[in-house]
């Protein structure tokens, strides 16, 4: 009878690796992929390459060694036998071997199926400011390796091999204000004129209303009115949400602003609580959730025409693709057109309306 054996990939087996990542990824991805041979574990059944979990070893300054878990696939023939969690089991040993001291991966924030996998062997959400402290000048380092500085809606999950200490991740009001204070300060470069282009007097975007106060309230008014319509909606279906900030997307944030005059919103997002879960019995009321939310965002913008509303809406609506899977726009595609087409219509009314005004 065949069994499942773990080891590293030998030279012979990348070929055969690689097609069954490309079978199990989108193509979309195919510009981030990576594949050490040395440091790649992968599961075989009766002589071939069933699944596999590519790691990145590097240093990332004096006190930190860190294995990255990279890509994780399954043939979808194999699926269901718990492979994904025995090559993540396997690894930890492995990455400890090789003098690693830290473990890390990323994954979106509605992928309860991976990350339910690495809180089962200990790992914990580490937020920017404990990415910072623990990486210190390296962490540019640790966003490069793992493909990091613009995605959104990903989350860095960490592991000290050393057993040391973990640090909470903020969720829910104390999330909440911290990125409705992080929203209107990089809303007020806009304001204020002060980007690149206005410096060559390509300024093409002005903001203007006659109560200026109400304008720097607009991120936070914003952000209240995509969230808590939604809130209602899933306490309604009897569903237990956490409401989460990013972190990388700030990095898109800082710039844009500056550099173009344009606002852009992060709006972190309402998740499912926990890992027992999954998107086949709740991706209708995530989409649900994310129309509802959009609806509101459109009323919003009707009331007090703005551009933040408007990108933000904007982002929520068409940004469905890597690395912006964080948007209400992904879990509207989930559910098909009928979603897609309601949720499209509705923002171009608002850009109607805009030409109008």
């Amino acid at each position: 009878m065949s069994t499942y054996t773990i080891s590293v990939m030998k030279k012979e087996q990348e070929c055969e690796t690689k097609e069954l990542m490309q079978r199990c990824f989108d193509k979309s991805l195919a510009s981030i992929f990576f594949l050490h041979p040395d440091t790649t574990l992968v599961v075989l059944y009766e002589g071939r390459v069933v699944a596999g979990l590519n790691l990145d070893v590097y240093r990332v300054n004096d006190q930190v060694n860190m294995g990255y878990l990279g890509w994780l696939y399954t043939d979808e023939k194999h699926r269901g036998k718990g492979l994904a969690g025995k090559l993540i089991s396997e690894s930890l040993p492995f990455l400890k071997s090789l003098g690693c001291t830290d473990v890390a991966a990323c994954v979106e924030g509605d992928n309860p199926a991976s990350f339910k996998q690495l809180e089962n062997e200990g790992f914990s959400r580490l937020p920017l400011v404990g990415q910072i402290r623990r990486f210190r000048f390296g962490l540019f380092r640790v966003w490069k390796h793992a493909s990091r500085f613009f995605d959104m809606g990903y989350f860095m999950w960490h592991l000290h091999l050393d057993g040391a200490t973990k640090q909470g991740y903020p969720e829910n009001c104390k999330a909440f204000v911290l990125g409705a204070v992080a929203n209107t300060l990089l809303f007020l470069p806009v304001l204020l004129g002060w980007n690149l282009l206005s410096l060559l007097n390509l300024s093409w975007m002005q903001v203007s209303h006659p109560n200026k106060s109400l304008l720097v309230a607009i991120p936070l008014l914003s952000l209240l009115v995509r969230t808590l319509p939604s809130l209602v909606f899933a306490h309604t279906r009897k569903i237990q949400l956490v409401y989460r900030q990013w972190d990388t997307a700030y990095f898109t944030a800082l710039l844009l602003p500056f550099l173009a005059g344009l606002p852009f919103p992060v709006p972190g997002n309402l998740y499912i609580q926990g890992s027992n879960w999954s998107m086949k019995t709740h991706a209708r009321s995530l989409a649900r959730m994310s129309l509802v939310s959009n609806t509101s965002l459109a009323l919003l913008f009707i009331l007090l025409p703005n551009p933040y509303t408007l990108f933000l809406l904007t982002l929520d609506t068409f940004f469905f693709f890597y690395p912006f899977c964080g948007f209400n726009a992904s879990r509207i595609m989930r559910e098909g057109w009928n979603y897609r087409t309601y949720d499209i219509i509705l923002t171009l009314a608002c850009y109607a309306f805009l030409l109008v005004y």
